[in-house]
C-alpha cells in the first residue's frame, strides 16, 4: 500500500477524530489522521502559554468522556489520569458567596444563608434531572433513528427510547419535556425563591449556550451535570492530570500502537469528490492523500460548505447547512500567576476549599439577560459572566515554580460579530483589560500576582481550532439541532449524502463537550457500512 493511500482518513485530530481512528484501527483498517496544528488534541489540548506556565488552553474540565471509550482505548494505560473536583464557589459583588463542597450538611448551611427551602428544592430537582439524564445518556452511544426512510433498526431504536421515557413516573415525564422545550427562567422560578440560588442555577445553563434564559429549549445544559461522571461517580467533574491534553495524548498513543498514522501541520484544503463519492483529501500544501472513507471531525459548515463545497451537495441540503446556528459567544483566557488568588470574600494565604473547584461570577439571574442582549447587539458583555478554575491548586505539574498558579476563565457572552464593523484584533486588548478590572473586584491581589495572560476571542478560536464562528459545540445545542436533526436529517446517522464521507465531530449526535461519543458512533457506522 502506498504511503499516501489509506483505508480511511480522519480530518482533525481532536478527541473525536482520534476516537474514530482508534476504533477503525481496532478492526484492521489502515488509518491516517490529519491535523492542521502542530499538536494533536483540537480544543482538548495542553500547551505552555507563557514560559513556565502550562494549561488546558481551551476545553478545561472533564466529566462527559464516555467510560466505554476510556476502557476500549485503554486510556489509563497511556497516561490518562483524572483529579476529581468537589467544590463550587459562587460570587457576586455583594460578597454573599455560596461555597459548596462534598459535605452535604455544610452545603445545607450554605443554602440556609439565603433560603430555608431552596436546598430541599435543589435536591428534588437534582433527582429529577438525574432520572432524565439517565434516559438521555442511554442514547449517547447510539445512532439516532432516521426521521424518514428508516428501517427496522430505526423503528426499534425509537421504540426503546419511548419505553425508557414512559417508564419514568408521570411527574418526571413532565419535567423531562420541560427540560427540552421550556425556558430556563421558568424552571428556575418554579423551584427556587432566593436570588442567590436562582443565579447559581442560571450559571448552570451557560457554558455550552448562547441564549437568553427566556428562550424555549435552552434548559438542556442542566442535563450535562447528570449525564457525566468520573471513575464511576455520577455527575462528578474533574481536571485531567497535566491538562486536557492528557486525554488526547493518551488517545494518540493508543492509536499509534494500533498503526494509525498521525500527521500534524497537515491542514486539509478540500475533500476530493468524484462521481458523488470521496476519493481522499488535498492538503493546503497541495499534497493529495487517498482513501474511499473520509471522516470529518470538523464542524458541519466547515465540512460541507468549505471542504466539500455546495456544488457537490443536494441543493436543499446545502441550504439547510448554511442556516445552522453556530456560535457560542465564548472567550477563553488563561492567566499566569506568581501567587495564590485572594478572594475578597474569603481571603487566605494558603489553598482553601474556595480554590479547589469551579468559581462562578454572576451578579444575579438577570446578569445573564444583560450579557445576552449586549452580545446580540455586537457589544462584548461588560461585565461578563465568568466561570473560572485554578487547576494548579491540585496539579503542580502545570507550573515550574512552587507557589505559582494558572487560572482558566470562560467569559460570556462575547459575540463573534462586533458592532459598527469593529474587529476582534483591534478590540481584544480593551476587552481583556475590562475583564481583568472586573475580576480584580473579586480578587483584589490579582494585579500584584498577574504575570501574563492569553486570550482566545471567538475569532481566535475559529482561527486556531477551525471552529466556525468560535462555536465550541460545533452548532448550538437547541431542540431543532439535536438528535435525529443534528446536523441534518440526512447526516444525523454519521453517513452523509456523499458516499464514503462521514461526520465524527461534535456537530453530530450527541453534540458538544469532550465525550468521544460522536467519534465512537461514527466509527461503528463506518464499520457497519463496510
Amino acid at each position: 500500500m502506498e504511503n499516501n493511500t489509506f483505508d480511511a482518513i480522519i480530518v482533525g485530530a481532536g478527541h473525536n477524530g482520534l476516537t474514530t481512528a482508534n476504533y477503525l484501527a481496532m478492526e484492521g483498517l489502515k488509518v491516517c489522521v490529519l491535523e492542521q496544528r502542530h499538536i494533536v488534541g483540537g480544543a482538548a489540548v495542553s500547551e505552555e502559554f507563557h514560559p513556565g506556565y502550562r494549561n488546558s488552553i481551551a476545553s478545561y474540565v472533564v466529566s462527559l468522556l464516555r467510560p466505554e471509550v476510556i476502557a476500549d482505548l485503554e486510556l489509563k494505560k497511556f497516561g490518562y489520569q483524572t483529579i476529581p473536583l468537589d467544590n463550587a464557589l459562587y460570587l457576586d459583588l455583594s460578597d454573599e458567596y455560596l461555597l459548596l463542597t462534598a459535605d452535604e450538611e455544610e452545603n445545607r448551611r450554605q443554602f440556609a444563608k439565603f433560603s430555608e427551602t431552596d436546598y430541599d428544592s435543589y435536591q428534588e430537582l437534582h433527582d429529577i434531572i438525574d432520572k432524565v439524564g439517565a434516559v438521555v445518556a442511554k442514547q449517547w452511544l447510539k445512532s439516532p433513528p432516521k426521521l424518514h426512510g428508516g428501517g427496522p433498526a430505526d423503528l426499534l431504536s425509537a421504540i426503546k427510547l419511548g419505553l425508557d421515557f414512559y417508564q419514568l413516573d408521570s411527574d418526571t415525564r413532565y419535567r423531562f419535556m420541560q427540560l427540552f422545550v421550556s425556558t430556563p427562567d421558568t424552571l428556575i422560578e418554579r423551584w427556587f425563591e432566593s436570588d442567590k440560588i436562582k443565579a447559581m442555577m442560571a450559571q448552570h445553563c451557560l457554558p455550552a449556550n448562547y441564549t437568553s434564559l427566556h428562550h424555549p429549549g435552552s434548559s438542556m445544559a442542566m442535563l450535562h451535570h447528570a449525564v457525566g461522571g468520573i471513575d464511576g461517580q455520577k455527575g462528578a467533574w474533574g481536571f485531567v492530570k497535566g491538562g486536557m491534553g492528557g486525554i488526547t495524548q493518551a488517545m494518540a498513543k493508543s492509536a499509534e500502537v494500533k498503526g494509525v498514522v498521525i500527521k500534524t501541520n497537515a491542514g486539509v484544503e478540500k475533500i476530493i469528490i468524484e462521481n458523488g463519492a470521496v476519493q481522499g483529501v488535498e492538503l493546503k500544501d497541495g499534497q493529495k492523500i487517498f482513501a474511499d472513507i473520509v471522516a470529518a471531525n470538523t464542524d458541519p459548515k466547515r465540512t460541507f460548505l468549505k471542504l466539500v463545497g455546495a456544488d457537490h451537495l443536494p441543493k436543499s441540503f446545502a441550504k439547510d447547512i448554511e442556516v445552522i446556528r453556530q456560535e457560542s459567544a465564548s472567550l477563553r483566557m488563561n492567566l499566569a500567576l506568581k501567587g495564590l488568588p485572594q478572594f475578597a470574600c474569603l481571603p487566605s494565604d494558603i489553598v482553601g476549599p474556595q480554590h479547589l473547584g469551579s468559581i462562578s461570577i454572576i451578579e444575579d439571574k438577570d446578569h445573564v439577560e444583560r450579557a445576552y442582549r449586549s452580545a446580540r447587539s455586537g457589544i462584548p458583555a461588560d461585565p461578563p459572566l465568568i466561570e473560572a478554575f485554578i487547576p494548579s491548586t491540585v496539579d503542580d505539574s502545570l507550573t515550574d515554580e512552587s507557589g505559582h498558579h494558572v487560572m482558566s476563565l470562560l467569559c460570556k457572552y462575547m459575540p463573534y460579530d462586533l458592532a459598527d464593523g469593529k474587529s476582534w484584533d483591534d478590540e481584544k486588548e480593551k476587552v481583556v483589560k475590562n475583564i481583568l478590572d472586573y475580576l480584580t473586584k473579586y480578587i483584589p491581589n490579582l494585579p500584584d500576582i498577574l504575570v501574563s495572560t492569553q486570550c482566545l476571542t471567538p475569532l481566535d478560536l475559529e482561527r486556531m481550532f477551525g471552529m466556525t464562528r468560535g462555536d465550541i459545540c460545533h452548532g448550538r445545542l437547541e431542540p431543532d439541532q439535536l438528535f435525529s436533526m443534528r446536523p441534518h436529517p440526512d447526516a444525523a446517522q454519521y453517513a452523509t449524502p456523499i458516499k464514503g464521507l462521514y461526520l465524527c465531530g461534535s456537530g453530530s449526535h450527541p453534540g458538544g463537550g469532550v465525550t468521544g461519543a460522536p467519534g465512537h458512533n461514527a466509527a461503528k457506522r463506518i464499520l457497519k457500512d463496510r
